[in-house]
């Protein structure tokens, strides 16, 4: 765990509540795309990977925690998975039924309690007792409610909550934002482009068919910046496979390296970050694969780098991918990470190793959690922001950077 500097005053906790809701997007089940799942409209026609889906597109579910502290103030934390949830590793999709027991585990271990601060109540998040199936989504709402609290009860930012009990410098600059464009993949294209967001569109790329068509689609987007983007504005260009080039070629690193020359030569000469193009069915394997082809972009691709995700999550996971120089960026998908101190672990540990740290997350979260993300983002410094909640690519830019704003005018 990080070191935590001086702390503020003490969080005394009255009362933990926990509700059901819903997160800002949809649970897929990526294998069953992965393995050619029809659409139909929004739905799916085809069977599920597994009984954990019950479709292969489903409404996703969120646990609302309140946190009720000694002068009646209330404080707030959405507990949630990702879109993509139970694949690599990530946790499975949440249920309904279980909001009692949360509450119940939750209560135990803070109801009645006086903590220093922020670090202190989160690091008591360790003592629940709850199925594994739910451990990192209840730590990662219960401690965005832990810092929400903290900042209620010393009267300030979240960000400046973090700043001082981990003795940290205002910050220098602001983290830029990575657009997700969805599957409007040029309407929004076209929004990030007016809005100057510093990368985009993070399209899925996970079949056949859409892998075919990427170098034409990046082309496009390039034509799309230079007759539309402001003087000056060269963004990065972020394509995400879900590992499809290393299913699609048999992980051979010749074809995959040939296929990411293509798309970065239709791109003229705008950087690309290409995200998990390999298959890996565990952390190590992936860390090897990455590595390896980490290594010969290095030397014949001038123009590409690599961002990991699937494998690099997880409490620890980042820190070992950052310290195997596995990647030029790690996306820290704060849900996959739990509590928000693994999220700050992971981006500390991208620093020291000099690599990028984007600090992501998912379509799926919540206003909630993304405000609370902005303040992590802002405090420890992070390279890139993922824009969510939802795909409207809108309302996500527009929670984030307006939370920017604010907390930027109280510093």
């Amino acid at each position: 765990m990080s070191k935590a500097g001086k702390q503020p005053k003490h969080i005394n906790i009255k009362k933990v509540t926990v509700d059901c809701g819903m997160g800002g997007y949809w649970i897929h089940d990526q294998a069953a795309v992965q393995a050619g799942a029809a659409p139909d409209g929004f739905f799916f026609d085809a069977p599920t990977s597994s009984p954990d889906f019950p479709s292969v597109r489903s409404p996703s579910r969120a646990y609302l925690i309140s946190i009720e502290i000694d002068d009646s103030q209330f404080a707030y934390g959405d507990c949630v998975t990702v879109a993509n949830a139970g694949y690599a590793g990530r946790p499975l999709p949440l249920k309904d039924g279980d909001a009692e027991s949360i509450q119940a585990a939750l209560a135990g271990v803070l109801v009645g309690r006086s903590f220093q601060g922020f670090t202190d109540a989160a690091q008591a998040l360790d003592q629940l007792d709850l199925p594994a199936r739910l451990e990192l989504p209840v730590k990662y709402g219960a401690s965005q409610a832990l810092l929400n609290a903290a900042a209620l009860t010393k009267r300030s930012t979240l960000a400046e909550v973090l700043r001082h009990e981990f003795s940290l410098p205002r910050p220098g600059t602001v983290p830029g934002f990575a657009g997700s464009c969805g599957g409007a993949w040029e309407a929004n294209v076209d929004k990030a482009i007016m809005r100057g967001v510093a990368m985009f569109p993070q399209s899925a790329i996970q079949t056949p068919a859409e892998c075919e068509r990427l170098p034409s689609y990046a082309a496009w987007i390039t034509r799309r910046i230079d007759k539309w983007g402001a003087d000056g504005y060269k963004p990065d260009l972020h394509f995400d496979f879900h590992s499809s080039l290393g299913r699609m070629y048999g992980n051979d690193e010749e074809r995959v390296l040939q296929y990411l020359a293509q798309v970065c030569e239709q791109a003229k000469g705008y950087t690309v970050y290409f995200e998990d193009p390999m298959l890996s069915h565990g952390p190590e394997e992936a860390r090897d694969r990455m590595r390896s082809l980490y290594e010969k972009i290095e030397d014949r691709l001038p123009a590409a780098r690599l961002i990991a995700d699937e494998w690099a999550n997880g409490p620890g996971s980042a820190a070992a991918f950052a310290a195997a120089q596995a990647a030029h960026a790690i996306q820290i998908k704060m849900p996959d990470n739990g509590s928000l101190l693994s999220s700050i672990d992971a981006i500390q540990a991208c620093r020291r190793h000099d690599v990028l740290a984007y600090l992501g997350g998912s379509c799926n979260e919540t206003d909630i959690s993304a405000r609370a993300s902005v303040h992590v983002a802002l405090a420890f410094g992070a390279w890139r922001m993922f824009t969510k909640p939802g795909m409207g690519f809108d309302e996500g830019l527009m929670i984030m950077a307006n939370e920017i704003s604010r907390t930027l005018s109280r510093s």
